[in-house]
């Protein structure tokens, strides 16, 4: 019996992703390109995440994940509909904060973040969390 290694290649497609994650990974996109421009990116991130404290704790948790992350983050461009490796790792781990499932959190990056790393970034995503407008937390 042969099995399809280029399905555990395989990366979920924006197109398809739940709309929480799709904002979440746009934005990190927008975000990204906006500062490489030296242009300011509010009024867009808050389109995604419908208020200007969301904004501030989407930064924060940004931030702390690019301080842990053992390499520069690797987004894909905003024309690609396929999610990289590190922008499905961020959704996997905001996902598991929204879940409360710190386990999990940890499973994810316990082999490439530290604990004080994985603890900053958990506190961001549980801060961004609280700050998303009712209607965007789904």
């Amino acid at each position: 019996m042969t099995y399809d290694l280029s399905r555990l290649a395989r990366m979920p497609d924006l197109r398809h992703a739940p709309n929480a994650h799709a904002r979440l990974v746009c934005a990190m996109r927008e975000a990204h390109v906006a500062r490489a421009a030296r242009k300011c990116c509010r009024s867009a991130l808050v389109r995604y995440f419908g208020t200007m404290d969301a904004v501030r704790a989407f930064h924060v948790f940004m931030d702390e994940a690019g301080r842990a992350w053992p390499d520069p983050i690797v987004l894909n461009p905003e024309c690609q509909p396929l999610l990289s490796f590190d922008e499905k790792v961020l959704v996997d781990l905001v996902t598991a904060a929204a879940k409360n499932e710190r386990d999990r959190f940890d499973a994810f990056a316990g082999e490439m973040i530290d604990r004080a790393g994985r603890n900053a970034i958990w506190y961001a995503a549980r801060r961004l969390l609280r700050h998303l407008a009712p209607s965007l937390s789904t």
